[in-house]
């Protein structure tokens, strides 16, 4: 699996990505808004398994996001599968490394993720989790046309849950 949009890759991670996405995961700036907070190198390892495994088991996952240009890896973009408000749900999650924010990278691989999940996939609707005070996260949600659902707690934190819907075509209810 892989998407291209102008500037960036979206790719299944490999097990050795951990080795680059270490020091992002690691990050305080970063991790800000981590539900599980700073990730150590054997926690990042686990959790690029995760991604892995989750491509065998869904067929979709958290990928790599990867500079076009550079072909560095600069953070992480995708739908997992995850129990919100006590059912199993398709969530973007997204993470990139702070040297790249404000760039409209994080718009740029959400929005070629949801493009993937809804239109490829055909996942009926994808939701976006986030902590308000995450004012940048919540600009990327609204920005790829995400609606405001309603509020939840998410990993015992309290968080905003965004919504969008596969459209149906034209003809049907």
């Amino acid at each position: 699996m892989q998407i291209k949009t102008s500037r960036l890759i979206l790719r299944e991670f490999i097990r050795e990505d951990f080795q680059q996405l270490a020091p992002l995961l690691a990050n305080p700036q970063v991790m800000k808004f981590s539900t599980i907070g700073r990730l150590s190198v054997s926690q990042t390892q686990a959790k690029v398994e995760s991604f892995i495994s989750s491509y065998s088991r869904y067929g979709f996952g958290k990928w790599a996001v990867v500079l076009k240009e550079s072909k560095d890896l600069i953070g992480y973009c995708g739908i997992a599968v995850e129990i919100i408000d006590d059912q199993e749900e398709k969530e973007l999650g997204y993470r990139l490394d702070e040297k790249y924010w404000g760039r409209g990278l994080a718009t740029e691989a959400a929005s070629a993720a949801l493009e993937y999940g809804l239109n490829k996939l055909e996942i009926a609707y994808i939701l976006g989790v986030v902590e308000r005070e995450n004012i940048a996260s919540v600009k990327v949600l609204k920005k790829i046309g995400m609606k405001y659902e309603k509020k939840t707690v998410f990993q015992g934190v309290s968080m905003d849950v965004y919504r969008i819907e596969k459209e149906k075509p034209s003809g049907f209810q």
